[in-house]
């Protein structure tokens, strides 16, 4: 769907911001007669079409870039000229109850939409900047969390190991790992929610500023970080009702990480931390880099999980094909039992078939060639060579010798076993990963 052609327009459903029906009303009937309404029901239905998480238009003086952030990864769409732009902008931010003629300070506003059969929420943010403006549309669909490491894509066994470690009693820690925005937070819910959280008493310390979503029969301990508070602030009174696991979902310094265990060792009872991390080792070297008590983080410290978010294929556009056997040698897959890998159809404009007639982009991914997000998880379970080497000069690649000796499966290892059964591909794998 191009700016620049005239289509009947998306049957989209405004409702503009307002205090009152009478003013949202009056909002609407503003913008109904301006062509930028056209242009705007456009550019809502295709960021809904599309799956767009945030739409952002960049103004210079003659034209206005359109950019789609999909699975978490930006996508280029149809510019606009710059009357176009205007006309759309000062519609836009009408609906929002924003100031149409402001064009240089920040303003944030929104407005709620309905298109095909669901509703939406659509925040605005415009900000001046060197070029023109630039200017932010988030689309907010409500969405069913996941709240298991079953649902984030987790295979069956690493899922009753990781339950064995969370299930233990004693006096140990557990690091919990992602990137930050991308499934940081699904991590770590997904882990605590593994736990076996109806025979015992589970509290997460949060600070005030971070708390996250409720897990449930886990209790949000909070303290506030503006008023002087640290985590071990609310834990006094909290020590009196006699938890059995502890979480922190966020490690500031090595002092308070050694507060931490100091909690985990006098009390005996096991503690769950959250930090950022690409991978196991990589979480583990960073926060080796805070200085904690290495004696007490080495003898604590049982387990890293960490997870990364994979783009899955469109699986009803995606197209086979006969991997080379050296590529399943560097993926460690066994040859002649992989029959085919997979890769996206990747829509461009103009394509034809053989038969010289138009291809349209798939209607499940919108021609992009990935459609949905899954999870690939890594546990490293921590040795006593490991632990020699937290003493002793870590590095990346003394961490993974001993893992791969102790044959722990690596992350680039799970995401192998997700090309072969089609769900993402080299490519994917190889973007997230880094691998050359």
């Amino acid at each position: 769907m191009s700016f620049d052609e005239e289509y009947d327009r998306p049957p989209v459903v405004f409702t503009p911001a307002g205090e009152d029906e009478e003013t949202r009303n009056a909002n609407l009937k503003m913008v109904k007669p301006s062509p930028g309404y056209f242009t705007v029901s456009v550019l809502i239905a295709e960021s809904i079409v599309k799956r767009s998480e945030v739409t952002v238009l960049d103004y210079t003086a003659t034209q206005v870039t359109v950019r789609y952030q999909i699975d978490g990864l930006w996508h280029a769409g149809a510019p606009m000229d710059r009357e176009t732009g205007d006309y759309l902008l000062a519609t836009l931010k009408q609906l929002a109850g924003m100031d149409y003629r402001e064009r240089r300070a920040r303003q944030t506003g929104s407005f709620a939409t309905e298109y095909q059969k669901a509703k939406q929420k659509i925040r605005v943010v415009s900000q001046g900047v060197k070029t023109g403006e630039r200017v932010a549309v988030y689309v907010v669909v409500k969405k069913d969390l996941l709240e298991t490491v079953e649902e984030l894509g987790m295979r069956s066994k690493m899922e009753t190991r990781l339950k064995e470690i969370l299930g233990s009693d004693d006096s140990h820690m557990l690091l919990v790992s992602a990137k930050p925005s991308e499934g940081y937070t699904s991590a770590w819910r997904g882990v605590l929610s593994a736990c076996d959280r109806l025979t015992r008493d589970f509290y997460v310390i949060e600070d005030e500023e971070m708390v996250e979503q409720e897990v449930i029969n886990f209790k949000s301990i909070t303290f506030d970080r503006g008023k002087g508070e640290t985590a071990m602030t609310p834990l006094p009174q909290l020590l009196l009702k006699e938890p059995n696991v502890l979480g922190f979902n966020h490690i500031p310094d090595g002092k308070s990480l050694n507060d931490m265990m100091g909690i985990s060792t006098q009390h005996d009872m096991p503690i769950f931390v959250r930090g950022p991390g690409r991978n196991c080792v990589d979480a583990l070297l960073r926060v080796l880099a805070l200085k904690p008590d290495l004696e007490k983080f080495s003898n604590l410290l049982t387990a890293v999980i960490c997870m990364r978010r994979l783009r899955k294929l469109c699986q009803k556009c995606m197209v086979a094909y006969q991997p080379h056997p050296k590529l399943l040698q560097k993926l460690g897959l066994p040859e002649g039992r992989i029959a085919e890998f997979h890769r996206p159809f990747v829509y461009r404009e103009g394509m034809v078939d053989e038969e010289e007639n138009e291809i349209e982009p798939c209607e499940a991914c919108g021609g992009i060639g990935y459609n949905g997000l899954t999870g690939i998880f890594e546990l490293l379970e921590i040795n006593d060579k490991m632990r020699a080497v937290m003493m002793n000069k870590p590095t990346p690649d003394k961490f993974k010798a001993l893992a791969q000796k102790s044959r722990q499966v690596s992350m680039r290892q799970e995401g192998a076993l997700l090309i072969a059964q089609g769900i993402t591909s080299v490519e994917e794998l190889q973007r997230v990963l880094s691998l050359k």
